[in-house]
């Protein structure tokens, strides 16, 4: 690509792209979920309650983060999610959640 670049000449625009694409002989279909944060609610075995600002599909899986110290995930199902009005009267989803796995001492509870 040719741009003028004021002085009456042109420069050539060397390719931005480092790397060749990589494609997909068939589309996959996925979701990309950024971090944000819940409120735990209820927290007993290996079933999780927590307030969450965005809502969830049930059957979808989710991961759980504690940064406090080193950083700890638990792997969630979610098995309900339905709105509710919280204290403060923002709208917020209670999301039940299925604790799958744990990278702490197997049972999914934080170590207090």
């Amino acid at each position: 690509m040719a741009l003028a670049n004021g002085r009456g000449t042109t420069t050539t625009m060397t390719s931005r792209r480092k790397h060749s694409r990589y494609l997909l002989n068939e589309p996959l279909d996925g979701t990309l979920r950024v971090r944000e944060e819940v409120a735990i609610e209820r927290w007993s075995g290996t079933e999780i309650v927590v307030l969450s600002a965005a809502p969830s599909r049930v059957a979808e899986t989710l991961t759980l983060e504690f940064p406090d110290g080193s950083p700890r995930h638990v792997a969630v199902t979610v098995e309900e999610s339905r709105p509710v009005v919280a204290a403060d009267g923002s709208l917020r989803h209670r999301l039940r959640l299925q604790v799958t796995s744990s990278d702490g001492n197997g049972n999914g509870r934080r170590n207090s």
